[in-house]
């Protein structure tokens, strides 16, 4: 009994968000090898991100797979396999196709489908390696088998992706997602190895009261217009707002801009949104962080987490370069 007691509490302490920095990896080490793939999530396991994120769309099947749009065309050679499946808007969506057919799909880094060139030129190569698109449970299988051979905990980032364009589809991806997560363990009252996270507050407050999730729950706030489901950023990031989220919700990942921002000279400038958050008793998580698409202004990489965890003072970054993210937090908390 007091050797089980002991590792419970082991492993809370590792999930532990009174950690006063953390990180979590974008779409794993998305900075070095393809977003989503496996390689990218062994990578970000193995540079110390705290939490691995998986985005999370419906086949036609209905199985959850980790991907971060709606579309496949973005990130696979649909186009040339299923050239007859497109919809009128000249997009491939993962909800018209079975998972046995998306996994015939060759994914590489992202690229622009009009021109096929690379989003970002200067990561990974094209042609260099493709990959198949996996289940939302073959990841948390992967995950959980990396945690166990390596003694290291990193925990689950999970994105419910457009809920409302799926319930128009017919489908009810939250009900999903929350299945799969619950049928591993995820969810229960103390856990802190998952954060579920979403942009319709809707579809976070179904978790909390229909389907009685306990685990931690996270907005994340657009930069621009109102979210599918009316949600407006806008009003949410005031006190106020901060506050009726604080009612349901363990915390807010706000676009950058909504925390800090650069003036002419490289200084960064702090908005109140943290300090209003966690007054109100939110963690909040922000960025992205890309060193290689840094914001206006931004002098450096480390500028750029300096700014967010000591002027504005969230409580963790996102990144698509993990290894520098916990190099930066480690060197700090040395200090």
């Amino acid at each position: 009994m007091k050797r089980l007691i002991l590792l419970f509490v082991c492993f809370c302490t590792a999930y532990s968000l009174a950690a006063e920095r953390a990180v979590f990896a974008h779409r794993g080490a998305s900075g070095y090898l393809p977003e989503h793939s496996l390689p990218a999530k062994a990578m970000a396991h193995a540079q110390g991100a705290d939490f691995l994120e998986q985005d999370v769309v419906l086949t036609k099947d209905d199985v959850p797979i980790v991907l971060h749009d709606i579309h496949l065309d973005s990130i696979t050679d649909v186009a040339k396999r299923f050239p007859e499946r497109v919809r009128g808007d000249g997009r491939y969506y993962s909800i018209d196709f079975t998972l046995e057919e998306i996994r015939t799909l060759n994914a590489t880094q992202r690229f622009d489908p009009k021109s096929g060139e690379a989003v970002l030129p200067k990561r990974f190569p094209l042609g260099s390696y493709t990959y198949h698109l996996h289940t939302l449970e073959e990841e948390i299988r992967f995950i959980e088998g990396m945690n166990f051979s390596s003694g290291r905990k990193a925990g689950l980032f999970t994105e419910i992706k457009q809920p409302t364009f799926h319930r128009k589809e017919g489908r009810d991806i939250a009900r999903i997602v929350f299945d799969v997560l619950r049928r591993h363990g995820y969810g229960k009252k103390g856990d802190q190895a998952c954060w579920v996270q979403c942009f319709e507050q809707t579809t976070l407050r179904r978790f909390r009261e229909e389907f009685g999730w306990e685990g931690h729950l996270m907005m994340i706030f657009g930069a621009g217009k109102p979210g599918a489901d009316g949600s407006d950023y806008d009003v949410l990031s005031t006190p106020a707002g901060l506050r009726s989220l604080a009612g349901f919700l363990d915390g807010v990942f706000p676009n950058m801009e909504r925390v800090v921002t650069w003036d002419g000279t490289g200084k960064a400038r702090a908005t109140a949104f943290a300090s209003d958050a966690q007054e109100a008793g939110l963690w909040v998580c922000s960025g992205v962080v890309r060193q290689d698409s840094l914001p206006e202004n931004c002098p450096t990489v480390d500028a750029l987490h300096t700014a967010l965890f000591e002027t504005a003072g969230v409580n963790a970054v996102c990144s698509d370069f993990p290894d520098l993210s916990v190099r930066w937090v480690k060197a700090h908390q040395e200090r």
